[in-house]
């Protein structure tokens, strides 16, 4: 179905309350909308959650008028509730800048870091094994599905998870205060771009 076609089915359930069509919309968006908020989060669970509460706000909103695209306005819905979460948490002074990050950098169209913390990511990034790398930047700058993924490298859904958590703990392991930048498209569309000048 045509993508423009299927937004307007799932705005016009939103508007109607019906319930089928949001169960639809849940199944069509969860995935991609958990694999965003888990890199602002780094927590299944509280990822899950902020996703839950997303999706229970958009449920219950008395009126539904969406001037843009209905994954882009989730997406943002889904940003928004992940800084407010962050705000939220009683962070220690060594992780403040976990806040400041994601809120300036995530509405970045390009970010830019000095030259010493962009080649520091670079060459973490360039550290995984083979088919790690390969896995997190297939998510990541191409932001694939892992069916895609598993698709592209010829191996199960299950090994491309297996990479995912793997690069996501060695990244997190190596980067220390820098992985929150790490964690947002936005950086890495701007930083994949400037490395393939």
């Amino acid at each position: 179905m045509d993508r423009d076609k299927q937004e307007k089915i799932f705005i016009k359930g939103l508007q109607d309350k019906n319930s089928l069509v949001f169960g639809q919309l849940f199944a069509c968006y969860h995935a991609s909308l958990f694999r965003f908020a888990e890199t602002y989060l780094f927590d299944p669970q509280e990822t899950e959650d902020v996703i839950q509460e997303v999706f229970i706000k958009l449920w219950e909103m008395p009126q539904v008028n969406i001037d843009r695209s209905l994954k882009s306005y989730l997406f943002l819905m889904v940003k928004n509730r992940c800084i407010d979460h962050l705000r939220s948490l009683q962070i220690e002074d060594k992780n403040k800048r976990k806040l400041f990050e994601a809120q300036s950098v995530s509405d970045a169209t390009d970010v830019v870091l000095d030259a010493k913390s962009e080649a520091l990511i670079k060459k973490t990034i360039e550290e995984l094994p083979e088919q790690c790398k390969q896995v997190y930047q297939l998510a990541v700058f191409q932001d694939l599905k892992y069916q895609d993924i598993a698709s592209e490298l010829n191996i199960s859904v299950s090994a491309v998870k297996v990479q995912m958590f793997r690069a996501r703990k060695y990244l997190k392991e190596n980067l220390g205060g820098l992985r929150e930048s790490l964690s947002l498209f936005s950086f890495f569309r701007s930083v994949n771009l400037r490395w393939k000048k």
